[in-house]
């Protein structure tokens, strides 16, 4: 008999692992990003774009990056890529560092 791991919100996609381990949430929705945020762009689990986002159109599930591989803004449709946002360092992380 096998068993099947209940589908959760906190399932990462084995692909997106080694990326969920260097600080990138899994998936990052448009709403809750910003201009400055660094975010990778996946197509059938295989990296497409990764950059910061310097403008948002979230009504049309849009945003463009600055790329890090080319070197020029693109444009990103996310409703065609799995997108994976930096997290910020939370501030108790931030608080510990400044502590003597």
């Amino acid at each position: 008999m096998t068993s099947k791991k209940p589908a959760t919100s906190g399932f990462i996609p084995p692909h997106l692992v080694p990326h969920a381990n260097d600080g990138f949430t899994v998936p990052a929705r448009i709403f809750e990003l910003e201009p400055g945020t660094r975010i990778r762009a996946f197509r059938d689990d295989t990296l497409c774009h990764a950059g910061t986002i310097t403008e948002l159109l979230p009504e049309m599930s849009l945003l463009w990056i600055f790329d890090e591989q080319s070197r020029t803004r693109k444009i990103i449709e996310t409703k065609e890529f799995t997108v994976v946002a930096k997290t910020a360092p939370s501030d108790t992380n931030a608080a510990l560092k400044e502590q003597p």
